[in-house]
């Protein structure tokens, strides 16, 4: 999957997690506090993408998260280096 893919998928994703919010106001610049998410909500998010993606997330990492686009890098580094192996 390309970095578009990815995006699009993460935006889709997130769309369908968070309540009334419409896939076309997400980017890979909104913050997840913009997007309604607190803290416990991100986590959350952060878990079932997991799932989704079929990743998962180094929890130090993670901590730093606050974008759209930290989880699509983050996904892309990782399929990256899992495709590699």
């Amino acid at each position: 999957m390309d970095t578009a893919e990815i995006e699009a998928k993460v935006v889709q994703f997130i769309a369908t997690k968070v309540e009334n919010l419409d896939a076309s106001t997400i980017n890979r610049s909104s913050k997840f506090e913009e997007l309604g998410l607190d803290s416990m909500d991100t986590i959350q998010l952060l878990f079932d993408a997991e799932d989704a993606f079929g990743i998962n997330f180094d929890s130090e990492e993670a901590k730093g998260f606050s974008t759209v686009g930290d989880i699509v890098s983050y996904i892309e580094t990782h399929q990256s280096s899992a495709a590699s192996q």
